[in-house]
């Protein structure tokens, strides 16, 4: 307790624009529709406003004005330039499909307002420490709710308040904050507080996306720790160990949904659709999304969110006849929305090659920052946001990008934490 009580997030509180930061940030992390809301009227459609948006709307105010001040740095002009057009083909064909689907990529794209704000605003050792409370408070707060229920409900996945896909992402980041405190040697209780709130968030949400952007997020960690020579074996080894419990819990949880293996490794099934599981959706999801991605190679079908059935049905008779061994519960209903599983076909899919290029421009000069800053700074912290960036591409792999969610939210703060050189000089205390 004494650790919650002297984290930074209280001193950073008095200031006004750390505060809008903080607070929109939190905010972030709740999903829209549990948010109270007010809703207007738009064009045949309703957009409800919630806390959340207004606060996106005042850091963003706030972020260009202290941008204007002080300027922004080229290396951060590239990576801004691949996200405001990602942006705009979001906003532009969203428009272009009617008010639903403009009110959808709005949702999204505000909050992008996060990452401008992160760049911006975090230029201290100790607002950045009061970013990382903040996901270490929410992680825990989403962890106690998710064991009660856990053991109340007799196991199973846990969504938490957040999602089940959203709690694996968002625990991700402490748990990774918690091994890059581990290899630097330094602040052994908040990196034992930050790796088990972090593990537990982990096992509990069971992404399996997840948890292979940890793996990813882990080797980013661990590479550039070895590569400046100051890995050690007891570093190593407690990533090693954090690793091996939080698969086995994941998998452990998430066993029944592994059939795939045992399709690959196993007896030939027996029946068909005897190893069928959340992949095989997931498969079957993919082909349709990649049917459409052929059709509508430049622009796709445009930004939807959930497509609409006249975007999608006529290639579920092709679907079934390609996956006639899967049950009819894993294809897309013909009759209703068709939810994106996965960010990056849905980027394909819905924004075609353009929109494509434009998600791989902006994580390629996200990355290129991250390494650039780990290469050239000596802060114990510099391998950080490159990890951070490594689990969220991870973690984009099992759900899709829907504004009001907290994995959107997690890569739009990565990514201004990407841009904000100053937090990878930190040292540890």
């Amino acid at each position: 307790m004494a650790d919650v009580r002297h984290m930074a997030l209280w001193s950073q509180l008095r200031s006004p624009r750390a505060a809008l930061l903080l607070v929109t940030l939190a905010l972030c992390l709740i999903r829209a529709r549990d948010q109270p809301g007010v809703g207007i009227g738009l064009g045949g459609t309703t957009a409800t406003i919630v806390p959340a948006d207004i606060a996106l709307a005042a850091l963003a105010v706030v972020a260009i004005l202290e941008l204007a001040r002080r300027g922004v740095s080229r290396s951060a002009w590239f990576a801004l330039g691949w996200a405001a057009v990602f942006c705009a083909l979001v906003v532009a064909t969203g428009a272009a499909n009617g008010a639903t689907a403009l009110v959808s990529g709005t949702k999204l794209v505000e909050l992008a307002a996060l990452g401008l704000g992160t760049y911006a605003l975090v230029h201290t050792k100790e607002r950045f420490e009061a970013l990382v409370d903040v996901l270490l408070l929410f992680t825990l707060a989403a962890d106690v709710v998710g064991v009660v229920r856990f053991v109340s409900g007799g196991g199973g996945r846990q969504a938490s308040f957040l999602g089940e896909h959203d709690f694996a992402a968002l625990a991700s980041l402490p748990l990774l904050y918690g091994l890059t405190l581990v290899l630097a040697r330094g602040r052994d209780r908040r990196a034992a507080l930050a790796i088990v709130a972090g593990s537990v968030g982990c096992i509990l949400g069971a992404a399996l996306a997840s948890l292979l952007g940890l793996y990813f997020g882990a080797a980013v960690l661990v590479a550039i720790v070895a590569l400046r020579r100051r890995l050690d074996l007891r570093g190593l080894l407690v990533t090693a160990a954090v690793l091996a419990a939080v698969t086995a819990g994941t998998v452990s949880i998430r066993s029944g949904d592994l059939g795939f293996l045992q399709s690959w490794f196993g007896k030939p099934a027996s029946t068909p659709g005897q190893y069928a599981a959340g992949w095989s959706q997931r498969l079957i999801y993919a082909y349709v999304g990649g049917r459409i991605f052929i059709d509508h190679p430049l622009l796709g079908t445009g930004w939807y969110g959930d497509l609409p059935p006249s975007a999608f049905v006529q290639y579920l008779p092709d679907a079934r006849r390609r996956f006639s061994d899967q049950p009819a519960r894993y294809f897309p209903p013909a009759d209703t929305d068709f939810i994106p599983q996965q960010t990056f076909d849905e980027v394909l899919y819905e924004l075609g090659i353009a929109g494509g290029v434009a998600m791989l421009g902006l994580l390629l000069a996200l990355g290129r920052g991250c390494v650039r800053t780990a290469r050239r700074t000596g802060g114990s912290l510099s391998p950080l946001p490159a990890a951070w960036l490594a689990a969220s591409i991870g973690a984009l792999a099992g759900e899709g990008f829907f504004g009001g969610t907290a994995l959107a939210a997690t890569f739009w703060f990565v990514a201004g934490i990407a841009l904000a050189v100053v937090v990878t000089q930190t040292e540890t205390e």
